[in-house]
């Protein structure tokens, strides 16, 4: 299951890697869910590794969850909910000054 948000407007997308038997992926299923409601403008996209078993994986993604900004891990397991929009929040304002 992929799920995306509708528009990017240059901001970097907020990927999370999920599994099927992962504890804390529920978590980050919340986190995703709730980001989009705090954030509708952010992209985020959920990829569950289930559905590409023999995709190849970006660099750094060793478990699940993993969040990705763009191509860059910012967290290996679920972060603080501060923490998230923080980072989203300072990539989209680097982001629109470019």
């Amino acid at each position: 299951m992929t799920i995306s948000g509708d528009d990017s407007r240059g901001r970097p997308t907020l990927r999370i890697y999920v599994a099927p038997g992962c504890a804390g992926c529920r978590t980050a299923m919340r986190l995703a869910q709730a980001v989009r409601q705090a954030r509708p403008d952010h992209p985020v996209e959920v990829i569950d590794l289930a559905d590409q078993p023999d995709a190849p994986l970006p660099p750094g993604v060793i478990g699940t969850p993993t969040y990705l900004l763009d191509d860059e891990v910012i967290s290996l397991g679920n972060p603080e909910w501060e923490e998230l929009l923080c980072r989203l929040d300072t990539a989209a304002t680097t982001g629109d000054d470019e």
